[in-house]
């Protein structure tokens, strides 16, 4: 079922646009889509670009913290502290979850952790 609303929306945003549709609202353009899909394309086209010239890099203990989240150390219950992270903790935590698995008794160790790429889409 199509929003005809969201469609507007769109239509709206892309009425600025100079290489975009040139008629009034088509209620049967709406009714494919068209105009919410057209949007999304240009916004996520713009999303790339930003992207590309603005490359995301996460913060290491962000990053430590999602995966122990991953790992089911943490919940959706628990929350990301800034405190916690300024002493290294979501990093340490995960090092020694980490050398507890593997049977070290390392107290140390540099961890990769694989970064999740996030993007914003027009919805």
């Amino acid at each position: 079922m199509v929003d005809f609303k969201k469609e507007e929306t769109a239509y709206e945003m892309l009425r600025w646009v100079p290489y975009s549709f040139p008629a009034d609202f088509d209620w049967e353009i709406a009714a494919l889509g068209g105009y919410s899909k057209a949007q999304k394309e240009r916004s996520d086209k713009a999303i790339d670009e930003w992207e590309k010239e603005r490359p995301y890099i996460t913060n290491p203990e962000l990053q430590a913290f999602r995966e122990l989240e991953r790992l089911g150390i943490y919940t959706q219950n628990d929350f990301y502290s800034p405190q916690k992270a300024g002493n290294g903790f979501y990093t340490k935590r995960l090092a020694e979850h980490l050398d507890n698995i593997g049977g070290s008794k390392r107290t140390s160790r540099k961890v990769k952790i694989r970064s999740r790429k996030s993007r914003w889409l027009y919805n």
